[in-house]
């Protein structure tokens, strides 16, 4: 229960400075920081869903010549 008052205040208090920060600041900066912050959380979240890959799954390719693809295992 702790941790679950802990995250939504740090939660809040993320984005009060966020929006504080976008409010003191001119828009172009403000762009940047958007999209830097939107490519971070799909940064995060391809990552999560990478990791929760199943082991034994196998990225398929496209080319039928599997001599000359590299291996890594």
């Amino acid at each position: 229960m702790i941790e679950r008052c802990v995250f939504i205040l740090l939660s809040l208090a993320l984005v009060g400075s966020l929006g504080g920060f976008l409010l003191y600041v001119p828009i172009l900066p403000n762009l940047a920081v958007t999209v830097m912050l939107g490519g971070l959380c799909a940064m995060f979240w391809l990552g999560i869903r990478v990791g929760r890959r199943p082991k034994g799954a196998a990225v398929s390719h496209s080319a039928s010549n599997e001599g000359s693809q590299l291996s890594l295992s």
